[in-house]
């Protein structure tokens, strides 16, 4: 059943006294790409922004100027980008099992029955974001159809080429086929990703205690296709290191679609 909660939220049994607004104002900015959202820490605890995720503590707006805040708590770390070159094969296999056993519990939640964001809203992702509202393009799906035409639509937006938009329209409906809507974090990648020691909160030294794993920023996800996580991982890619073929181990590969999925959303953002 899906629960919603009432705004401004604000939970029990916090840490420490939520920080105040000219102190998330003025606090420094963790040095991620949000579009244009800040996300920043203060202190030992906050962030201003079986799966572990943080704990969301408090959500409200500043009237005077229509900012609005979400506070949530920090997890001390490193992202999985920047240790992974320096994790032993055992720890980045261990990593992977353990998100993969992540992933595996999310896709087993029970289908709403819709493609959209919890509550029946529209989706997050880039791909269906328009100037102004458009539903064909904007709106919860109820079938693959009406979703690959929500992305065949968005396609031809900025003068691209219609007959192209027409190829796409009569190819994917073969390739991305019999997908049913599933939970996704909608941005997977190791950037989103933090590694701690249960004891210290530190990855480094040779005798570092056993590692933890918590999964951040999850303002895109929803209910998409199960070949959706996939998909994007693989865009992603930069292929510097061995990630790209652990991939398939941590997310359940659908190479085909990826293929075909990475060249539209190419030529969407480009």
């Amino acid at each position: 059943m899906t629960r919603f909660v009432e705004f401004p939220y604000y939970a029990t049994n916090i840490p420490c006294p939520l920080p105040t607004i000219a102190e998330i104002d003025a606090a420094c900015d963790i040095s991620l790409d949000y579009g244009g959202r800040r996300v920043v820490e203060v202190g030992t605890h906050y962030v201003n922004t079986n799966v572990r995720v943080p704990r969301v503590y408090a959500l409200y707006s500043n009237s005077d100027t229509g900012k609005n805040y979400i506070v949530m708590e920090r997890i001390a770390g490193q992202t999985l980008l920047d240790v992974w070159s320096n994790l032993s094969i055992s720890e980045k296999e261990s990593i992977v099992t353990r998100l993969r056993g992540y992933l595996d519990e999310l896709r087993k939640l029970s289908s709403p029955g819709y493609f959209g964001s919890l509550g029946r809203r529209t989706l997050l992702d880039d791909i269906f974001w328009t100037v102004k509202p458009e539903p064909a393009i904007n709106s919860p799906f109820t079938t693959k159809e009406a979703l690959i035409e929500a992305m065949v639509l968005k396609y031809t937006q900025d003068g691209r080429p219609p007959y192209r938009a027409e190829f796409y329209r009569q190819c994917l409906p073969g390739v991305l086929r019999d997908h049913v809507p599933t939970l996704t974090h909608g941005d997977f990648q190791r950037r989103n990703i933090i590694v701690c020691s249960k004891e210290s909160g530190s990855t480094d030294g040779p005798d570092r205690p056993e590692l933890e794993i918590a999964i951040l920023d999850w303002a895109k996800s929803g209910w998409y296709p199960n070949y959706w996580e996939y998909c994007l991982a693989v865009c992603s890619l930069r292929w510097g290191n061995d990630w790209g073929l652990r991939l398939g181990k941590t997310l359940e590969p659908f190479p085909c679609e990826s293929a075909w999925f990475a060249d539209l959303r190419l030529e969407l953002w480009y």
